[in-house]
């Protein structure tokens, strides 16, 4: 349900291949990471990403570009890049919640919504009190 949600995401945005890659990609890291989205850690990512590099076709097949077997850093990348918007996604994706649910960590809350039961986790919410979470240097 979660991943269809984001593909009709993709699908109202992107062109049909990107769509197509998208899909791919995240079937590809749910056959390798058989888990819940709200139950992968950035262990199981590590993961992905070692299992992506390792040679498909036997050690002696390499790559011409840069004599490394497995699959290209590219494609790895855009993997990953699936994978990334699609916690961008779950993660901002939380428009109303009902007033039981907590908002994530740092996030504002509208007061006059939560007063009516509902509270605003959206970043881009039409309220004036309901902005972006605050923002951290790295």
């Amino acid at each position: 349900m979660l991943i269809d949600d984001y593909l009709e995401f993709v699908a109202a945005r992107c062109r049909p291949n990107t769509l197509l890659a998208t899909a791919y990609d995240l079937k590809v890291f749910f056959s390798e990471i058989p888990k819940e989205p709200a139950d992968v850690v950035t262990a199981d990512i590590f993961s992905f990403i070692t299992t992506q590099k390792k040679p498909r076709r036997g050690t002696k097949v390499i790559r011409l570009e840069d004599g490394e077997a497995g699959l290209s850093a590219r494609t790895i990348k855009r993997r990953l890049a699936s994978v990334s918007g699609l916690f961008g996604h779950l993660i901002t994706g939380m428009t109303w919640l009902s007033s039981a649910t907590r908002c994530p960590p740092g996030w504002p809350v509208d007061a006059e919504a939560s007063a009516g039961g509902r509270r605003c986790c959206e970043p881009r919410c039409a309220s004036s009190r309901c902005s972006s979470p605050p923002r951290t240097r790295a």
